[in-house]
């Protein structure tokens, strides 16, 4: 299970990089009318239909977007070393991952997938920056199975690189 890095021994650190915790996207101002219209015509539809959760998950949707656009991303750290790995102040231990796979199609998709084998903890995505695949490929391997089934994208990441959000 996961805990905070400061209580247990990771052992010796193998890779190490650090990230954006999202994408800073150059938006035009079309973009920000397009959304403004589809938010604002999504809530007129929910309303009228007497939807209004629906309405409500709009309103915060639009609030958490704005509030994330006025600041900039932090940096995560991401750490993999003989024990585990962590990202920020999270550690998990190699018996809490199921498998890992990377999806690397440069410019665009470079990134790292972790599946945990706890349903109830999210599965999770590293940006791979400039990081090299094989390198990391190589020091998963020693601890976990690599998943050479999925070789796309999450739909939620190809989905929010098409929206920049």
């Amino acid at each position: 299970m996961a805990e905070e890095t400061q209580k247990i021994n990771r052992g010796k650190e193998l890779l190490a990089w650090n990230f954006s915790e999202y994408i800073e996207y150059e938006r035009s101002r079309g973009w920000y009318v397009m959304l403004i219209i589809l938010l604002s015509a999504g809530v007129i539809y929910a309303i009228l239909v007497t939807n209004f959760l629906f309405a409500l998950f709009l309103i915060l949707f639009g609030l958490i977007v704005s509030l994330q656009l006025r600041h900039p991303p932090l940096r995560v750290e991401f750490t993999v070393s003989e024990n585990g790995l962590s990202i920020g102040a999270r550690f998990y231990e190699w018996d809490d991952i199921r498998n890992f796979r990377i999806v690397y199609k440069p410019p665009e998709i470079k990134r790292l997938y972790i599946d945990l084998k706890n349903i109830l903890s999210p599965d999770f995505s590293v940006p791979l920056e400039t990081q090299d695949p094989d390198e990391i490929r190589e020091a998963f391997k020693k601890y976990l199975e690599e998943d050479t089934e999925k070789k796309e994208e999450t739909l939620i990441d190809r989905a929010s690189r098409w929206m920049k959000i």
